[in-house]
């Protein structure tokens, strides 16, 4: 954040992450100076100005309710301008990737006057395959295909993908077996098109759970929703066999320290994390509460067949080095559920277990 106030940018490139950063950043500063309150409802004005902001891209002539005007324009003078100044005071648009990114946490940019441009692609589509553009942002979305594409879905849901930037195939012979389909690069992606063709992201093909009753799940949206919480860094569902579904809750440890000072809740900075990988489980009340409003909040917006009946809290060494994140820092599911494999299987042997 300081460097934004040196460079000044007028756009920036980033990963989910740093923008959940930011603010919860500006939610630990309101906490501090006993503005929590103003600052959520400061926060559930700029989701509503961001869906506004939608319906005004395609209907120029919309209007705001005045209460909402009202209240962003009191909203701007105390949080959202400083917002920007922060960030250079420059910045017209930012530019999301690596990661899904939360539609409520876009809306709240944009809302705050920062819109962010979300797109999608692959390194064997030479990056961007489909792209929101500016005057044209559907939060949640990755937006349609770039100029040169075009995106299908196959029976099942999977992204198909075609077009000058799509590669012609792997070095390997025996890699393009099931690589392409009708001339159409298999993404291993789950998606949805709306009327307006842009394409909505579901979740991996390779990382869909069946539990042990033949109920077949993406875990991206629940994890989506969990790591909306400043605490947490990643969120990994587990339950491939099992009579129900569990989750993994990796803590951010920075967010952690700065909400124990703050708060109260307890300081992890003392524990030792194994260097292989591995994580170390929590079992302090005041996170476990903390964290288990999130999963609830993640469960409310699902199906009660795809929500996760137990958790576990874990923190673990997040560098590369490690292994079990890419450079992008995303996590490696396989990798990190192979190091863990002894703490979920807790998770279906321990009644004591969180529920």
């Amino acid at each position: 954040m300081p460097a934004l106030g040196v460079l000044k940018p007028t756009f920036l490139v980033v990963v989910p992450r740093v923008l959940q950063k930011i603010q919860a950043s500006a939610a630990a500063a309101a906490a501090k100076k006993r503005l929590g309150p103003v600052w959520a409802s400061a926060q559930r004005t700029a989701v509503a100005w961001g869906r506004f902001a939608e319906t005004r891209d395609a209907d120029p002539a919309a209007k705001a309710a005045p209460g909402l005007r009202v209240r962003h324009a009191l909203f701007d003078r105390l949080f959202y301008a400083r917002l920007r100044a922060l960030m250079g005071g420059r910045l017209d648009y930012l530019l999301s990737g690596a990661a899904a990114l939360d539609a409520e946490l876009s809306l709240f940019f944009r809302g705050l006057g920062l819109p962010v441009i979300e797109g999608y692609g692959l390194t064997e589509t030479t990056a961007p395959l489909t792209g929101n553009m500016p005057g044209s942002i559907k939060a949640g979305s990755v937006g349609v295909p770039m100029p040169g594409s075009t995106v299908r879905l196959s029976d099942r849901g999977e992204v198909l993908a075609r077009g000058v930037g799509v590669f012609a195939g792997y070095r390997r012979p025996a890699d393009n077996a099931d690589a392409f389909v009708d001339g159409f690069f298999r993404t291993g992606d789950l998606g949805e098109l709306d009327e307006q063709g842009r394409l909505t992201l579901k979740g991996r093909i390779k990382d869909v759970i069946v539990t042990a009753g033949g109920k077949t799940v993406s875990p991206a949206i629940w994890e989506g929703y969990v790591e909306g919480d400043p605490l947490v860094a990643h969120a990994v569902m587990v339950g491939e066999g099992k009579p129900f579904l569990g989750g993994l809750v990796l803590l951010d440890p920075e967010s952690v320290a700065a909400s124990a000072e703050r708060e109260g809740i307890a300081d992890l900075a003392g524990l030792r994390i194994p260097d292989d990988g591995g994580a170390v489980q929590i079992d302090d009340a005041r996170l476990l509460t903390a964290i288990g409003k999130a999963v609830s909040a993640a469960n409310a917006k699902i199906a009660r067949s795809e929500q996760v009946r137990r958790f576990v809290l874990l923190l673990t060494d997040l560098s590369e080095a490690n292994g079990i994140v890419t450079p992008t820092m995303k996590l490696k599911r396989g990798a990190f559920t192979e190091r863990t494999r002894h703490i979920v299987d807790t998770l279906y042997a321990d009644p004591r277990s969180q529920a």
